[in-house]
């Protein structure tokens, strides 16, 4: 099977290294020549220096669509951008020619709008990339149950796991990640446990498992609180960031990447529970002088 991967960011990078592990061949299309090799040199060297990976790179977009099987825009911009582009795409691909769309914060309705046959759109998120095991296959209001069964059919040719959700804000995985991780910075708010308990709550005994305030921390928590403030818009008030989530943005605590979350970071490994680490207190314990 032949994929067009349109973008090179990040979602583009890992939704073209997990086709190729798969075998297929990819076209990783991108606006700027530099850029493009630059991105198809990082993706050989991750599997491995293989030169001979099933993968080319191109500033063309009718070079990267034309013959293939699927098309998947993975590029960043809004819903006017993206149906703009599959639009085009449309003109130069095959009758039966999937075409998806890889981005959470978009409605793949909309998007799927801008096409004659708005029945070949679907969309495509991957649940912890690049090796993660779970793609979520969302169904915009156009998509015919053909689509639908062709594109799990690609997600398990992948060797991952197809979860069919509706196209609705934050889909499935991410709503749950954020709900989860909403909760956990609640529990730090009420002083239910220490951060590295809550943690250990989820991870239940799994050390490949990490827990939501790690995984806060490593999304990064200026990322989370916007996600979580544009689902509460677009859905309801239970994803209202927590008003400790805004202090820690506010006082540039932004997780691992500056050191400093819900925990305190060393060489890339949280070490220790940030302020406030809440201790759950005994009958004769000590008052906490902070």
């Amino acid at each position: 099977m032949t994929v067009a991967v349109l973008g090179t960011g990040q979602r583009g990078r890992d939704i073209a290294q997990r086709c190729i592990r798969a075998g297929h061949a990819v076209r990783l299309r991108g606006t700027d020549a530099t850029d493009v090799m630059d991105r198809v040199d990082e993706i050989r060297h991750a599997l491995g220096g293989d030169t001979s990976a099933g993968i080319d790179g191109t500033t063309g977009l009718e070079s990267a669509v034309s013959g293939v099987n699927i098309v998947i825009d993975a590029t960043n911009g809004d819903t006017d951008s993206h149906r703009e582009l599959v639009a085009e795409t449309e003109t130069m691909v095959e009758d039966e020619t999937l075409i998806a769309v890889s981005d959470t914060s978009l409605r793949v309705t909309a998007v799927a709008a801008g096409l004659r046959s708005p029945d070949r759109a679907v969309g495509l998120n991957l649940v912890d990339p690049p090796d993660g095991d779970v793609v979520e296959v969302v169904i915009a209001e156009q998509t015919t149950a053909a689509t639908r069964d062709r594109t799990v059919d690609f997600v398990e040719g992948v060797d991952a796991t197809p979860v069919v959700v509706r196209d609705t804000p934050g889909f499935a995985a991410l709503r749950l990640e954020l709900a989860t991780i909403a909760e956990a910075i609640r529990m730090v708010e009420d002083s239910v446990a220490t951060v590295r308990d809550i943690d250990r709550t989820f991870e239940r005994g799994r050390p490949d498992r990490d827990g939501p305030l790690v995984r806060a921390d490593k999304h990064g928590l200026e990322t989370v609180l916007a996600a979580l403030a544009d689902l509460a818009e677009r859905l309801d008030e239970r994803f209202e960031p927590p008003a400790l989530l805004r202090q820690k943005v506010e006082d540039g605590q932004l997780g691992a990447v500056t050191g400093e979350g819900f925990y305190v970071w060393e060489d890339g490994e949280p070490v220790t529970g940030a302020d406030p680490d809440p201790a759950v207190p005994t009958r004769d314990s000590e008052p906490e002088h902070r």
